[in-house]
């Protein structure tokens, strides 16, 4: 008997048979600039066509249980290789909170606030900040981003423009006037190696970060490592530190595991 073609059998999505996707990498810069494609920029679209793995789910809880004002895991790394769903996670929780109840009606978001006895998604600000995206030498800081997305720039101005982290107390001012808070920070380890002039202030600003968050209600922070040293001997250096930071007080998940990449890939 001759096997029939893999294509007979497992038909793709009319879009991946017309050629009509070109972005299969998720890039949460790309969508805070509005610059992606419809299936990663349009909410619905994206948490439809997600497959809700345990380890997305148990993050998910745990965000939407903070910002709802219950206790849970305030710190949350988000660890694993390239490609293993880091920047993913964090793109769901964006979508999820920033649409909020136009996505209610979404199987999959019905069974994440069921797990977090909710009824629906809190109101909550979120500030984002990608490693790989802003200019070390003139663009804005970590502290300076998070900072100008919350409407609150003035408060860390001369801090951003010294490269100079502002301190704890200002940042639990900041999300006490804005709470409740996500705060998302993807590639930190690159723009790290790439702050080499004032990376131990970036250093500080995540320790400084971590605790500010832990003693800030209904405040919440997701921070993706890669699970292995990128950019050589420094790369590792930098890694080694960002690990022992948030590792004082962070909750690690792992977004896929196991034989969940087989359910990803069909649906």
């Amino acid at each position: 008997m001759i096997a029939k073609p893999w294509w007979e059998i497992a038909v793709p999505h009319r879009d991946i048979r017309e050629g009509r996707i070109s972005d299969f990498a998720a890039d949460l810069g790309s969508i805070i600039k509005g610059e992606a494609t419809v299936e990663y920029l349009d909410p619905e679209t994206f948490l439809k066509r997600t497959h809700l793995t345990k380890g997305l789910e148990n993050i998910a809880k745990d965000v939407l249980s903070v910002l709802s004002g219950r206790e849970k895991y305030k710190i949350i790394q988000v660890q694993t290789p390239f490609g293993g769903g880091k920047t993913h996670a964090l793109i769901y929780l964006y979508h999820l909170i920033r649409a909020g109840p136009k996505v209610s009606h979404i199987a999959d978001v019905k069974k994440v606030l069921k797990s977090a006895s909710l009824t629906k998604a809190p109101e909550a600000k979120v500030a984002v900040f990608v490693g790989t995206v802003p200019d070390t030498l003139k663009g804005k800081t970590p502290w300076g981003e998070i900072a100008n997305q919350l409407g609150v720039y003035e408060e860390v101005k001369e801090h951003d423009e010294k490269r100079v982290t502002p301190g704890r107390e200002i940042l639990e001012r900041i999300f006490a006037q804005n709470k409740p808070v996500l705060i998302l920070m993807d590639e930190i380890t690159e723009y790290t190696v790439k702050a080499r002039d004032f990376e131990d202030q970036v250093f500080a600003f995540c320790q400084e970060l971590t605790e500010a968050v832990k003693s800030s209600d209904r405040c919440v922070l997701l921070c993706t490592l890669p699970s292995s040293a990128p950019y050589g001997e420094r790369g590792e250096k930098v890694l080694n530190q960002l690990q022992r930071i948030f590792g004082r007080m962070q909750m690690i998940y792992t977004p896929v595991e196991g034989m969940e990449i087989y359910e990803i890939l069909r649906k």
